[in-house]
Formats: structure tokens, sequence, C-alpha cells
């Protein structure tokens, strides 16, 4: 029994060494006690087991008025009490504990004195100055005269908008009073404080409301970001468009004013401009940039940009794979060029393949030498082509890599392939055509085409999977004189996409075939019998010139579509009137008899005997009187002229209708 009070004796003795006596208001009983500030009342709260449960808070007096006990209840479901200050004596020490409404004690039984327990009003901060150091003060909460010890306070601070505080240590902080060093030039800063007795021995107040600064400006640092984009002259921006990125505000340490930049142009002397932030056009020959941030404290060292060679060693084997919620992972291999080596750093740019300005949507990150990986985060879009590069940078320029598209998130196209045609081969395959669905509606890569036949009754055939690739595809095994119906879609690895318009067409039909040949053999035969007819035709107009009399065949002359001029000569030879053809002066014709008697001989010496003409005379040039005139006899015979004489050395002109019509010599003489 002896050694089980001296192990209880030791274990009491050893709390009270370390400071874990009865009533710590530490110690994790469940119900905790504070007293609110030097004068005011105890605030008592608990953890119940149920919310709607009544308590009643039970103190005891264990000094002056021993075991008088007195009761607070709390309101249903409340699990807190204020015990006022009037029915509280100081320095009296006090056993605390919770029953529920059936007596139950829900807590342990806590020992306690009121002023061992004060938890203080939080203080109440200002600021002293913020240039070029910040001083923060602070006025201690009331505090009575019989508490014997002070107040020992702590503080803590952070950047405006962020989570985390940082604490001051106790030991740097003066009793009311704390100046800040180190802090980060043009940031908002908030500082808090709170107090406790300094004996620790209660509790310490709530952290004061936040004193907000800001601390002065300072020369910014590091080096602005610049990179250039160009652009074709027909797309309508400027040829060089130099770009370049704010400076990160622990950079610019400051407000920046404006950006200092200077520009050579290949061996000019160089000139330089001011500008705002982010963008100015330059000469599409420059070689070289430098540009410079200010504030109104200073400047930054001056950021360099190589133009002069675009064609420098370039990394090779681009892959650009996206990370799910993160961005894009972008991998490549360093050239290996022997005379210029690595690059001195990389920059991997990317931009949106569909924008209709490539600087609006241009970003870049850059990488240091011996890098050759990338995550490239930002305001990645899902379902938008994104155009990732990679360049080398050297003292001298600059080699870029091929682009590669990729996708931080692919869909479904939202289209078909587009202008599906059709080209019949035969009457039973023909081949389709069409053209790639359009960058902006494919929502991803495409894996490949689905082709989609039938015919308005039947149910459709599916030939898949065509190459992405591919524009064209061969149809065999058709229907001759079949109409059909045509769709298409596409596919990425989101699945499979929306069908393009519906192509209808019609294979040739085999009836058509056979009525075309049966009109071909006909129009053969047609132009054989043509080529006969005309043989024979000719054949039968040869026989008949042989067979049959002249007058027969031969083809008479219309004397009123004839051609031959007459002539009458005079007897002079030398005195010629002119073709025979009515005088327009004249009222009749003149008129010719002519008087037919029997020959006396019907042959004399060689010559045949012609009868007697009678015709009228030709008139007179000087004559009036021509239709009057008398007809005169002309008399031809043996001694008569030659006809060559008579026409003045000129040969009669004798035509087929003469020929034809006139009668013969045998005729005239009766021989025939």
């Amino acid at each position: 029994m002896r050694k089980r009070w001296r192990r209880a004796w030791l274990l009491l003795l050893a709390l009270e060494t370390f400071g874990f006596q009865e009533g710590d208001p530490e110690e994790p009983t469940g119900l905790e006690c504070y007293q609110m500030g030097p004068s005011g009342g105890m605030n008592c709260t608990w953890t119940g087991p149920e919310a709607n449960t009544t308590y009643t808070l039970h103190y005891q007096s264990l000094k002056f008025k021993r075991n008088q006990t007195r009761r607070s209840q709390a309101p249903a479901g409340q699990s807190w009490v204020v015990i006022g200050r009037s029915s509280l004596t100081h320095n009296e020490n006090y056993a605390v504990w919770v029953e529920a409404g059936d007596g139950t004690r829900v807590t342990p039984r806590l020992t306690l004195t009121p002023h061992e327990i004060v938890k203080p009003d939080p203080p109440v901060l200002s600021l002293v100055d913020v240039t070029p150091e910040v001083t923060v003060t602070w006025t201690n909460p009331h505090w009575p005269q019989h508490f014997s010890l002070d107040l020992a306070c702590q503080l803590r601070y952070r950047v405006s908008g962020t989570p985390n505080w940082t604490r001051v240590h106790e030991e740097d902080v003066e009793p009311n009073s704390y100046e800040f060093s180190s802090l980060e030039p043009f940031t908002a800063y908030e500082v808090q404080a709170r107090c406790i007795p300094e004996d620790r021995k209660g509790f310490w107040s709530e952290w004061s409301p936040s004193q907000t600064f800001q601390t002065p400006e300072a020369a910014p640092l590091g080096l602005v970001d610049v990179w250039r984009v160009t652009s074709p002259p027909e797309s309508g921006e400027p040829s060089l468009l130099l770009l370049w990125k704010p400076l990160h505000s622990k950079a610019a340490r400051g407000v920046i004013r404006s950006y200092s930049l200077a520009f050579r142009n290949g061996s000019e002397s160089p000139a330089s401009l001011e500008s705002p932030c982010c963008s100015v056009s330059l000469p599409s020959g420059t070689s070289r940039v430098w540009i410079s941030a200010n504030n109104p404290v200073g400047r930054t060292q001056p950021a360099n940009l190589s133009l002069e060679r675009q064609d420098l060693p370039a990394p090779a084997g681009l892959q650009v794979a996206a990370v799910h919620g993160q961005g894009l992972r972008v991998t490549w291999e360093p050239s290996t060029d022997p005379l210029e080596g690595e690059p001195t750093e990389y920059l991997v740019e990317w931009a949106e393949e569909c924008s209709s300005s490539k600087a609006a949507s241009l970003d870049w990150v850059r990488r240091p030498a011996g890098t050759h990986s990338a995550l490239l985060t930002g305001d990645f879009r899902p379902r938008v082509p994104y155009q990732v590069r990679v360049y080398g940078l050297y003292p001298g320029g600059f080699g870029a890599s091929a682009p590669v598209r990729a996708y931080t998130q692919e869909g479904v196209p939202s289209a078909g392939p587009q202008g599906l045609q059709d080209h019949s081969v035969s009457k039973e395959a023909s081949v389709i055509s069409w053209e790639a669905i359009p960058l902006a509606q494919r929502n991803g890569h495409i894996t490949h085409y689905s082709l989609y036949l039938a015919t308005p009754t039947g149910s459709p055939q599916t030939y898949q999977p065509i190459a992405a690739t591919e524009t064209s595809y061969n149809l065999s095994g058709l229907e001759p004189g079949t109409s059909y119906q045509l769709w298409m879609t596409g596919s990425t690895s989101a699945g499979e996409g929306n069908a393009s318009s519906i192509h209808l067409f019609h294979t040739p039909d085999s009836r058509w075939e056979a009525v075309l040949a049966s009109l071909l053999a006909v129009g053969f035969l047609l132009f054989v019998a043509c080529v006969l007819g005309a043989v024979l035709h000719m054949q039968l107009l040869d026989l008949c010139q042989k067979v049959l009399p002249s007058w027969c065949w031969e083809k008479v002359p219309d004397a009123t579509h004839s051609r031959i001029t007459l002539y009458e000569m005079d007897r002079d030879p030398h005195s010629y009137r002119g073709p025979l053809v009515q005088d327009p002066d004249a009222e009749e014709p003149p008129i010719t008899e002519l008087d037919i008697a029997e020959p006396a001989d019907h042959v004399n010496q060689g010559y045949s005997t012609l009868p007697q003409l009678e015709s009228p005379v030709p008139a007179q040039p000087h004559g009036d009187d021509r239709p009057g005139s008398e007809p005169r006899r002309e008399e031809l015979g043996p001694s008569s002229p030659p006809r060559e004489e008579a026409w003045g050395q000129r040969a009669p002109v004798t035509s087929g209708y003469e020929k034809h019509f006139m009668p013969t010599l045998e005729e005239v003489l009766g021989l025939a």
C-alpha cells in the first residue's frame, strides 16, 4: 500500500515539476475555460455527445467558500456558457465540470484559478515609417496594475493575397515595435500581432486586424524575355514583329513606365526608340535587337536577340504529347553540328494554328543549354490545334525545327470529309474522291476515315479503316444500273465524328451498252451502203453515156443563165456596135427575118450553100429611126468572104445551146 502511495506522490511531483498541474488549460479534457480579459467574465466551452442535449455547467469554490457549487445552464443545443465576473471571486480556485440533463457528467472535473486563465484582448497596430525600412508599432490592451507580469507579443506577416504566414521570432521583437528587413521591393504586405502574459499562464489573444503596407520601389532586375514573329506580306501583318513579355512583379520591383529598344539593320548604325509593352514593328532586315525595361528608379540590363542567321543547326526529333490537366510535354534531340556545337539556350514556341493572327496567340518559354524537354503550361483550349516549334539560339542567330501539331484534349470531328465525287471506271466499279476535313473542324488528329455505301432500300455497307492520308477510294462489286447513297466520317482518338453530306451517284446500265452497240452497227452499215451506192451510181452513169444518145444524158444549158456574148458585126469590119443586147433607148428589139429556100445544088465546091438571111440594117450612128428601118437581105455563098474576115479576124462564139437547138447542115439540106 505504501509503495502505491509513493508512486502516486512521485507522479504528482513530476507533473508539478514539468508544469502540467491540474486544471492546466492546455490539458485536453474536452472542457476549456478562459477569462475574457483581466476584468471580464469566464467563457467555458465543451464537446458533448449530442447536439440537441441541454447541458449544465457546475463550478464549485475550493478555497474561500468551500463546497459551494453553482450552476449555469446553456440553451438546448449550445455547448458553451459565459459566467459573469460578478459571480466569480478573485484568487479563488474553482472546480468545473459539465453534466447532461439527466445528471450524467460528460466532461472531466477541471480545477482552475480565474486570474491564471486570462485571455488578453488583441493589440492595436500602427505604422511609423515605410521608407527605407518598415517599422510597425502596437499598443497593448488594458492591463491592470495588480497583474505584476507584463504581456509578451508575437508578430506574423505575409504578402497580401497569399495563404501562408511568416512568424517573427519572439526574441527579435521589442516590447512594442518591430523593424522589418529583407522585404521585397514594391510589394504589398499585411502584418498581425497577438499577446499573452509573460508567465505563459493563460491564453493567447486573438490576432489583431491586419495592418497593410507596401514597400518602396527599387531598380528592376533580370532581362526582358524578347522574341519575334514573322508574317508573309500577303497576310496583312507586319513582316517582322518584335514581342516581349512584361517583367514579373518580383523582377520589376516597381512600375515599368516604358521599354528602351535599339536595333541594327545590317551594317548600319543602331537606331533606338521608346515603346510601351509589349510589341513593336521593326524593318524586315533587322539583324540584332537590344531591349531594357525602365521604372522610376532604374532600368534592367539590355536583353540581346540576334536575327543575323536563321539557318543554323536546329533541334531534331521533336515530339509533343498531351499531359492531362497540365499542358503539353515537348521533347527534342539537340543538333550535333561539330562547327556550331550545342545552342546556348532553347526556345519552345507555340500558337493556335487556326488563329487569324499568329502574334495574338503566340507564347514561348526558354530552356537552358543541356535541357531537352519542356512542359508547356498556359491557357490551352480543348480541341484546338496548336503548332509547336523548338528553336536553338546561338550568339549569331538561331535554327528552327519542323513544326508539330498538337492537342491538349481531342474531341470527335464536327464535320465529315468535303466535296465527295464519283468517277465511274466500269459498270461495277467507281472511284470516290474527297477533300480533307477543315482543320478547324477536326478537333484532333484524324486516325482514319470510314465510308458508308447504301442503296435507297438496303442497309449501308461500311468500308474502313481508310488511312487519314488518302483522298480517294476504289469501290468495286457494284450493281450495274443502280443508284447509291454515299457518305463518310472521320475519327480521332476520341471517337467517330459527324457524317458528311450524302452524295448520290448511279452506276452505268448494261442495256445502254447493247443499244449503243446496235446504233454503232446500224450507222456503219448505212455508211457502207452510201459508199456502195455512190460507186454504183458512177458506174451506171458511165454505162449510160456509152449506150444512150448524148441528148439523153447531156445536160442542156439554160439560156436564161447563159453567159455567152454574141456580137453583131457590120459589113465594115471596123464598125463594131457592141454586144447584141437590148438598147434601153430602143422601144423594140431588132428583128431578123430568115428565108429558107431550096438549094440549087447540095454541094458546091466543098462549101455548104446557106440560105439567104434577111436581117435589119444596123442603125447608123446619126440615125433616130432604127425601129422603122427596112430589113436587108444578105446572101452567103461560096463567093462570100470567109467568116474570119467578116468578123474582123475574130472567131464566132458557138455555145451548146445553139449546137443543140439550131438545125444541122444535114437537116437544112434535107439529108437527115
